[in-house]
């Protein structure tokens, strides 16, 4: 069972190693614990099911990357040959691929196969000739979802191989697949150029109902929008991305409850968004949602040093680059794209995860693009989620993804 230590603030499991050890020798883990140079807890310890001797199976949680190559170093040193086996359980979830695919029909009879044969597929596929819009009463389309990435964006690491993305991939959708039951696809695509991933959204639309990028930079994300618009397609692939359909979102929901929080009309804060073209349409979003004083303020133009200048008069800096050095006595949100706060604690921040399945289960079921009235249909219901105390709800909130949801299909059936 989880030891109490477990809830030790700065362990992660992102940092942990699990080892199958003898019983007798807990009382070496323990020592080297405690003469750790960082922060480590017992997490597990647990009998070996898979064997009657009395071995043990201790997970052990550590507070950073040099902490548990200390931690396996020391390990290994003070247990020896007792040290039977050694695992470390982030690469043992990413060797699993994080999801599968199952069959949805049955296949046990020769009649049931029959049913995927050449004939059955050739009569499905003369009706679609006949009834080209009947694709997704005929198809699993409508539930497929492909989670596309150039890579470019992949948490605070620079432009990567499209391979070397998709553990960051698998785990988005994971997340949407939970949040929605939809089947998500984890796609990294060789994109040199916008225009290449704009080519390939057209070019897998059709197997999809929606495309989702993640860990695409905006700059690209915005390209590949205005590429598809270009191409002026009788029928546009529905699109959505992290930033605008996630962080924006989010980001506005917790200015609006930091400001009800102490007492401040939007109408009448003062809020600067510090290099605000890393949030997609963070500004219009604030603007739309009732904010009349923003200041844009670019970091790299201006240098730091004006911004202390200015927050004597702002009730709110939303900080989207990670400054080292924020200005005193005024509150900052920390909004930054490449490095979201952690799951259990995103009550405290932003996270694409808080709108964008909602906004994807909207979308999904209208058959409609994400619009601006959606979006900020969206952040009302964010914030109406958002329990006393807090800038967000948590993530794992039951109700989370159909209120988003919900708010959104209201704002896109407004259209009609």
């Amino acid at each position: 069972m989880p030891s109490e230590a477990a809830g030790v603030r700065g362990t992660s499991a992102a940092f942990s190693v699990t080892v199958l050890v003898p019983g007798r020798v807990r009382a070496d883990i323990d020592a080297v614990i405690a003469s750790a140079p960082g922060v480590v807890v017992c997490y597990a310890d647990e009998a070996d099911e898979a064997d009657a001797r009395d071995q043990r199976r201790i997970t052990l949680d550590a507070d950073s990357g040099s902490t548990l190559a200390w931690l396996t170093s020391a390990l290994r040193a003070r247990l020896g040959a007792d040290l039977l086996q050694t695992e470390d359980p982030v690469f043992t979830v990413a060797s699993t691929g994080k999801l599968t695919q199952s069959l949805c029909a049955s296949v046990t009879t020769g009649h049931d196969l029959a049913l995927f044969d050449a004939e059955a597929d050739r009569r499905v596929i003369r009706y679609l000739s006949v009834h080209p819009n009947h694709t997704d009463r005929v198809t699993g389309r409508p539930r497929r979802i492909a989670l596309l990435t150039d890579a470019s964006a992949v948490l605070d690491f620079e432009p990567l191989a499209a391979e070397a993305a998709l553990p960051a991939v698998e785990s988005q959708a994971a997340h949407l697949h939970r949040a929605t039951g939809l089947d998500v696809i984890p796609m990294p695509v060789d994109a040199h150029e916008p225009a290449d991933l704009a080519r390939l959204v057209g070019m897998l639309a059709p197997g999809f109902a929606a495309m989702v990028l993640v860990h695409t930079h905006v700059r690209r994300i915005d390209a590949v929008r205005a590429a598809m618009l270009a191409a002026a397609r009788p029928t546009s692939p529905l699109l959505l991305d992290s930033i605008n359909d996630g962080l924006a979102v989010a980001a506005t929901a917790a200015i609006l409850n930091h400001l009800r929080a102490h007492g401040i009309e939007p109408a009448r804060a003062r809020v600067a968004i510090v290099d605000p073209g890393r949030g997609g349409d963070l500004a219009g979003l604030v603007v739309g949602a009732g904010v009349r004083q923003v200041t844009l303020y670019d970091p790299v133009l201006y240098g730091v040093q004006p911004l202390h200048g200015l927050a004597a008069d702002l009730d709110l800096i939303v900080d989207l680059i990670g400054l080292a050095r924020p200005p005193d006595g005024v509150a900052v949100l920390r909004t930054r794209p490449e490095l979201p706060p952690p799951l259990d604690s995103a009550s405290l921040g932003p996270r694409p995860l808080h709108a964008l399945p909602g906004l994807l289960q909207a979308a999904v079921t209208m058959r409609r693009p994400i619009t601006p009235a959606a979006r900020l249909a969206a952040v009302r219901a964010l914030t109406m989620q958002t329990p006393p105390g807090m800038l967000l709800p948590p993530l794992d909130l039951p109700r989370l993804t159909p209120a988003v949801a919900a708010a959104a299909v209201e704002a896109l059936s407004a259209r009609e």
